[in-house]
Formats: structure tokens, C-alpha cells, sequence
């Protein structure tokens, strides 16, 4: 099997006000993220999408919220295939 890393964002942002919730929402989907759970996405790691999540996460944690930036790789090829 491939070695493929993902980045990960996990985030919780306060309801109100929901500006900062919906522009997070926004930019994660222009990113084209794979939504893992509630407050948990994940992207193909490189170099540039890292960085990117790190900059959502300064967003996040701009607007009182909470967030951490996480590599990860599946443990089966089935995990991977699910994932792209």
C-alpha cells in the first residue's frame, strides 16, 4: 500500500455569531476538504495544503474558537480508498 498522508483540521467554532462559521465553511470548501466528522476535515498533505489549514486554523482561533492541524495515514488500503 501507498504511504499517503492526509492533513487534518479539527475545529469547534461558538455559534454566535455565525459570520466566522460560515466564512471557515467557505474556505474549507474551496479548499475541496474530505468532511471526516463534525468539526474534522482532511486534505491530501503536501506542502501547500498544510499551510493552508494552518491559516483556516489562525482564522478559527481569530474568531474565539479552537483548532489544531494534525497529520495522519490510514492503516488500510481500504481507509485510503474511503478517504479519495
Amino acid at each position: 500500500m501507498e504511504s499517503w498522508q492526509w492533513a487534518l483540521l479539527m475545529y469547534r467554532l461558538p455559534r454566535e455569531p455565525s459570520t466566522p462559521r460560515s466564512a471557515v465553511w467557505r474556505r474549507l470548501r474551496s479548499l475541496g476538504v474530505a468532511q471526516l466528522a463534525d468539526g474534522l476535515v482532511a486534505l491530501p498533505a503536501d506542502a501547500r495544503t498544510r499551510e493552508q489549514l494552518e491559516w483556516v486554523a489562525d482564522e478559527v482561533r481569530a474568531a474565539n474558537g479552537t483548532a489544531s492541524t494534525w497529520l495522519a495515514r490510514p492503516t488500510s488500503l481500504a481507509q485510503q480508498r474511503a478517504l479519495a
